[in-house]
Order: C-alpha cells, then structure tokens, then sequence
C-alpha cells in the first residue's frame, strides 16, 4: 500500500501531474477495476524523469497504463503502486524521411496502432496492413510484441527510444530478441519512442489487405467489452482450438462469458467485475488442463 506520507511527498513534488483515485475501468477495453491509489500523467520527458525520481528516492514501484487494451484491474485497483499514463504527452507521429521506395516513420510510445495503420493506408506504405484492428498503443503493442497474421510490431522496427532505470537508451532492432508475445524488453523498461523503416507500395493494395484484415476479425471476433485474447498460443497449437475442444464457448462466470464466436475470447457484460473475469480464466484453464494437459498461460496482463 502506498502511504499517507509518500502521497503527500509525491504532490508536493509532482502535483501538476499527479491524480489521486483516478478511475482505472474507463481506460481499459474491459471496462472493469477499481481506481488508481496514485496516477501519474507526465506530458514530458523532463516530468517523466522527475516522476521516476521521486518513486525512487520514496521506494515505490510502479506500472505503465498504455490504451488498457491488454489489462485486467482488480476490483480494488491499483493500491501497491503508481499507476504512470503517458497519454497526454506522448503521442506524436511523423515521416522524419523518404525516397523513392521507402519511409521513416518516427511515432511516439501513446500513438494508437489505429492512427499509424492509417497513416500507412493513406500514404501506401507496406507492412502494418495486418495490424489493423488491434486496439491500444505503440508503447504497448512493442512491449508485447503485438501482431496477427504473421506479422509482429518488430518486423519493421528500425530502433526504439526507452527509459531504462536512470538512463534514457536507443536501442537497435538487432539489440532486441523479441519472441511470441514479448518484446524483450526489460520489466520496467519505458518505451518513449520508435522508428519504423516501410516500403512504399500501391494505396490500392494496402486499402485492399486491411479491408480483409478487418473483414477477418468481425468474422471472428465478438461485439462488446473485450481484450481479445485472453491466453498464449502454446508451442504447436492454439489456445483457441483447445479452448474449444474443452467445451469452453459460452462458458459464464456472473457478468463474464466467453465468446460464442471465439473461444480465446472473453466478454464483460455490464456490471462484470475484474474477479469473474479472472475466475473464468482458471475455468478455462482447468478444462484445458483436464482434456489435453496443457497450461495456458495468460496473454492479458493481470493486476
């Protein structure tokens, strides 16, 4: 728990950023969990620093909330540690160079893949189409090593900016080792901004794979509060498939259901709460354990 004393040093310090009890559940894609003890909204790199140097010197950890896209908050929220959103200061994108068969895109860790799959459509740069439809920011989708299809985040990443303890790094692609659903970044790593290296190709045919890409995912994917899905591909298989075959679509747990349409996929209802999520999750699980023997382990982040 974060104490009385180490909130009031942190306003007296930090108090043009700082929000106590934010509400946490608005910004996640499923809508539910309790606030934030302390939440932090550094519109700089200069007040990012100040903030990493308070929690130090107070002995607080911390976490990064990027678009809630991949989250799950505890009913009680976030009471153990600062909650720091780079939301409001970070989300700038741009070409920094061009020639005839390529483009350098320079994006900020708040950009929404939204936004950079749509500065791919209309200037005909290959390389995001298959991103499209994937919720949340750049800071995260990097963090995890976001993709679908085929292609991941890193496969046209040319070198990310990162806050890593007391120092700020740039970091090449080939200093990276991402693997399936990890960036290879280090727990707290603070990714400030990335480069990105496109070909240029034909609007028309970009225009034409996310079409399809986004056709694929309302076939597959449910309406409603969701954070697609909820557990790893195990190693020669997919969690979907075994999900199904364990008889798990349609499965409840109070306000919480997994999808008909995708059994790797869990809907929140109105007046879900965080627990019937989580304890849908190990429903599933053991169905999964109990058929095949294997353990999924959880692609959402849990907390």
């Amino acid at each position: 728990m974060i104490k009385p004393e180490q909130k009031s040093a942190l306003k007296n310090e930090l108090g043009g950023f700082m929000f106590e009890n934010e509400a946490l559940a608005p910004k996640t894609a499923l809508k539910t969990g309790g606030p934030a003890a302390v939440f932090l909204q550094p519109r700089t790199l200069t007040e990012l620093e100040l903030a990493l140097k308070n929690l130090t010197r107070l002995g607080l950890e911390f976490m990064i909330l990027g678009g809630g896209s991949n989250l799950l908050i505890a009913d009680g929220g976030i009471q153990d540690r600062v909650v720091i959103s780079l939301d409001q200061g970070f989300q700038d994108y741009k070409i920094i160079g061009s020639d005839n068969d390529s483009v350098m895109i320079q994006a900020g860790s708040a950009v929404r893949l939204a936004a950079l799959v749509q500065l791919s459509l209309t200037g005909g740069y290959s390389g995001w189409e298959n991103l499209a439809g994937i919720p949340g920011t750049l800071g995260g989708a990097l963090a995890m090593n976001a993709g679908a299809y085929g292609v991941t985040i890193y496969d046209y990443l040319s070198r990310v900016s990162l806050w890593r303890g007391t120092e700020l790094l740039c970091l090449a692609r080939a200093e990276l080792n991402p693997v399936y659903r990890n960036g290879g970044l280090k727990d707290n790593d603070i990714v400030i901004k990335a480069w990105f290296h496109l070909p240029r190709t034909d609007a028309g045919k970009v225009a034409e794979k996310i079409a399809e890409i986004n056709h694929k995912r309302r076939q597959r994917l449910p309406a409603g509060r969701n954070a697609g899905s909820v557990f790893k591909n195990p190693a020669g298989d997919y969690a979907a498939r075994l999900l199904d075959k364990a008889g798990c679509k349609g499965l409840t747990c109070g306000g919480a259901q997994v999808a008909a349409q995708h059994a790797n996929v869990i809907v929140a209802e109105k007046g879900a709460h965080s627990q019937d999520i989580k304890e849908l999750m190990v429903k599933m699980q053991e169905r999964v354990r109990q058929r095949f023997g294997v353990v999924l382990e959880p692609e959402i982040r849990i907390y």
